[in-house]
């Protein structure tokens, strides 16, 4: 019950935010260096540290390791925001 109070509509992305969040992403592949992001699940929004492995283009899947060294992959269209350090 208390956890549907915090829950929140699903943020839209658009065209024009994609290509900024896909510069930041190569970015951080090419100079391995760690960027924050946000992303929704669950009627939430989350917010992670991670360091960008591999980017798969085809599949619009990003393969990266978290803080604490594990292996996270996800679909680009899920990102709602990335922030650097």
């Amino acid at each position: 019950m208390l956890n549907d109070l915090n829950k929140v509509p699903k943020p839209i992305v658009t065209e024009d935010m994609k290509e900024p969040l896909q510069i930041w992403l190569v970015q951080s592949l090419q100079n391995k260096e760690e960027i924050l992001i946000s992303y929704y699940r669950d009627g939430m929004v989350h917010d992670m540290y991670i360091n960008v492995l591999h980017i798969e283009p085809m599949t619009r899947t990003v393969y990266c390791t978290d803080t604490f060294g594990l292996n996270i992959e996800f679909k680009f269209y899920v990102k709602i925001n990335l922030f650097r350090e």
